[in-house]
């Protein structure tokens, strides 16, 4: 019994320890050295998903529940279309943003997601920022390819002074949306 006791009280306190790294964690995250991949001349980011053993349907059905729980809720804000015959459900979204501490946009992006069997693969491409940075409701929007293309250094936006920061914002931001996917995938395995 003290055995256990002990064991406790050194996860309580290694809990302790880490529980100020995993707050900070949730705001800025860090930076990549390739947080803007490019296809055709446009900002996408993609991923294919190796799902062994399970159908075109089984991943179909995961990830349409999983898109219906997150996007199917206000259609002034997102919206979720299924070909189901095709295995692909298509996103489109918008949505705060952190950039860091203090700094946000909204970002609106489409999200194709082709289910196969034992695989899917997302495709997140046509994002659009829209940025306040007086925060007086005065939103201006720009493409991605204008201010985050070749990793923020080809920014032609003159009110956007630092694109690393979207560009860094994006990559996370997207990888945690395929993070989702696959969890909520993971769960219906």
């Amino acid at each position: 019994m003290d055995e256990i006791t002990g064991m406790m009280k050194k996860l309580f306190f290694l809990l302790l320890i880490l529980f100020p790294v995993l707050a900070m964690a949730q705001g800025h995250k860090g930076e990549v050295d390739e947080c803007a991949p490019m296809k055709n001349g446009k900002v996408c980011y993609r991923d294919t998903v190796h799902m062994d053993g399970m159908s075109q349907d089984q991943i179909f059905e995961a990830i349409s529940q999983w898109a219906k729980k997150n996007y199917a809720k206000d259609v002034f804000l997102s919206n979720v279309n299924y070909k189901k015959s095709k295995g692909i459900i298509n996103v489109s979204s918008k949505v705060e943003m952190l950039l860091n501490d203090t700094d946000k946009t909204i970002i609106k992006y489409k999200m194709k997601i082709s289910c196969h069997d034992n695989s899917y693969s997302p495709e997140v491409s046509n994002i659009v920022y829209q940025y306040d940075p007086q925060n007086n409701k005065k939103f201006k929007t720009y493409s991605a390819e204008s201010v985050i293309a070749n990793n923020g250094e080809s920014n032609t936006v003159a009110l956007i002074k630092n694109p690393k920061l979207f560009c860094n914002a994006t990559f996370f931001f997207v990888e945690n949306l395929f993070g989702d996917i696959l969890d909520a995938v993971n769960e219906a395995e």
